[in-house]
């Protein structure tokens, strides 16, 4: 990668710890914030391999600890999902004015409970991101409503909670499924998080740079 920068984003009188990831050359560039879940933060190793693989692509990233995470100042009213939700919309506005970014071509990644937190965001037309990925969100039917926005959902074969997945998707045509055969939620299983990648990189690719959208995706049957 070209460069990493830490970053700190302002929300309100807390300061967000951040990098951002940018390719070689000269931008602006499209660009993915990425949302952890719980327990983890911007240094998360599956993101970071993601984040590595955008960059290569032309796409730069930002990777980002949720208030009270990593080195993110604490939320002092409840540190919940509502806090969080505005940690991503500071951080979205934040990129939005970056100079080595579009801000018409961002997009957002989440995984875990950082997939409802993107949902939901979007949903309330808090951020209006170009493209969604989210990587095995607990979610439920009503997150999906109103999402207009193309969305790739990457859950595991094993994970147990493809089919409650499966039916929240239902609630948007915009959301496509992807089923990662043999993997559980957290994609440990050799191979799996590769699969993951690629098709988290291609669909990002076609939706945020223009280019084709291959059709990679597996649409396995839901037990």
């Amino acid at each position: 990668m070209n460069g990493i920068t830490p970053v700190r984003i302002a929300r309100d009188h807390l300061r967000l710890a951040a990098h951002l990831y940018l390719p070689p050359g000269e931008g602006p560039f499209a660009c993915v914030a990425f949302v952890h879940g719980l327990g983890s933060g911007k240094d998360s190793p599956r993101n970071v391999v993601i984040a590595a693989r955008l960059v290569d692509a032309g796409i730069a990233a930002l990777l980002f600890d949720l208030s009270g995470h990593g080195e993110s100042d604490a939320d002092p009213r409840d540190g919940g999902e509502g806090a969080w939700v505005e940690d991503l919309e500071a951080a979205f506005r934040w990129a939005r004015t970056r100079p080595e970014i579009a801000p018409e071509r961002i997009g957002v990644a989440g995984s875990s409970l950082g997939g409802v937190i993107a949902l939901d965001a979007t949903r309330r037309g808090l951020i209006h991101p170009a493209a969604l990925v989210l990587r095995a969100p607990p979610a439920e039917g009503r997150q999906f409503v109103h999402i207009e926005v193309p969305t790739l959902v990457i859950v595991g074969g094993h994970d147990p909670l493809l089919s409650q997945v499966h039916d929240a998707m239902a609630m948007s045509e915009w959301a496509t499924l992807s089923v990662v055969a043999g993997a559980s939620h957290l994609f440990e299983e050799p191979g799996t998080l590769e699969q993951a990648t690629e098709q988290t990189v291609e669909w990002f690719k076609a939706h945020l740079t223009g280019a084709p959208e291959p059709s990679i995706y597996n649409l396995g049957e839901v037990d």
